[in-house]
């Protein structure tokens, strides 16, 4: 609680005054009846007397001094945490090659990709987040925004065979359409995360070339492979179907994903299970936090209303005690 005017609550040192004042002029002068026999009348004060006699002058001071606390307007104070108006802008760029059908991740590399990356964004709160797909291709899926919920929509549509040809992976496609929405952004640090499975073997750009565009525009790029080792199992389509068939894990490319990852400034990391993978997000959230001095935005209310409407009551119940209660006889 604040006043906004808190000079006016120096008005209650006059009426305190005058209160006393008035209070031994009401003792002192008050009338008395002039009797011939004063040691035959009872002297005992009752309870009545006492009312009438100064109950509605406390009345009237209380309802005074309500006034002048109104007068300085008190205020309920609030406080706001504003946030940045700029963080970083982050591209999500996943690989939907048919090999993420593998099962060596819960529920499968596809569905565990998309689970950590909803995860991650929902630890963000002032970032622009895009999601790029790739296979043989390359393919915006959602543009930056700061509309998360757009964001984990997005992010849910994506599955195996949304691109026309899922059998390739275009790593340095996928990097150079990430860095084509990221490369005009004002903000100081922007970054994609790039999760794949395999090793780059299809596509128009060469990886190591559109890595060092991204790191010319100021972009940093954390590339994960994800993949158990050995064999893995994953679903085949057969002359009886699709089953699950225990084939070996296709190669990874990790050297190429390292270099990418050296040239730019980021880091490379490797995911052999879903908990690995949660824990790589953890770390990039942690090296990426955007770093702001807190803000704070204060609001106020006034609170005045509701001592005016006591004081207004006060002085009516002051008047009809007066007048109507406890009636003076002259």
């Amino acid at each position: 609680m604040t006043f906004a005017n808190p000079f006016f609550l120096y008005l209650l040192i006059p009426l305190f005054i005058i209160c006393l004042l008035g209070a031994f002029l009401k003792i002192k002068f008050t009338a008395k009846i002039k009797y011939p026999l004063a040691k035959q009348i009872d002297h005992n004060v009752s309870a009545f007397f006492i009312l009438a006699n100064w109950l509605p002058y406390l009345l009237i001071v209380l309802a005074l001094i309500l006034l002048i606390i109104a007068l300085a307007r008190p205020q309920k104070q609030g406080q706001t945490t504003i946030p940045p108006t700029k963080g970083i802008d982050i591209m999500l760029t996943i690989d939907t090659s048919g090999s993420m059908r593998a099962l060596d991740f819960s529920p499968n590399r596809m569905e565990a990709a998309k689970q950590t990356a909803l995860d991650f964004m929902e630890k963000r709160s002032s970032d622009r987040i895009g999601v790029v797909v790739f296979a043989d291709n390359a393919m915006l899926q959602c543009p930056l925004t700061l509309d998360y919920f757009a964001i984990e929509e997005y992010i849910k549509l994506i599955h195996i065979g949304m691109l026309k040809t899922p059998g390739g992976t275009a790593i340095g496609d996928a990097i150079a359409v990430s860095t084509l929405h990221l490369k005009d952004s004002p903000t100081k640090s922007k970054i994609i995360v790039l999760v794949t499975d395999g090793e780059s073997n299809t596509g128009t750009l060469d990886p190591v070339s559109a890595a060092k565009a991204a790191n010319g525009y100021g972009i940093k790029i954390y590339t994960i492979a994800i993949s158990g080792e050995g064999m893995v199992s994953q679903l085949v389509r057969t002359a009886f179907g699709m089953q699950n068939v225990n084939t070996k894990a296709d190669p990874l490319g990790e050297g190429l994903l390292k270099e990418i990852a050296d040239l730019t400034g980021g880091q490379f990391f490797r995911a052999r299970n879903n908990f690995e993978l949660s824990n790589i997000y953890k770390t990039i959230d942690q090296l990426e936090k955007t770093e702001f001095d807190k803000r704070f935005q204060v609001s106020y209310e006034d609170a005045y209303q509701p001592l005016l409407v006591m004081a207004l009551m006060l002085l009516i119940c002051a008047f009809i005690l007066q007048k109507f209660v406890f009636i003076e006889v002259p």
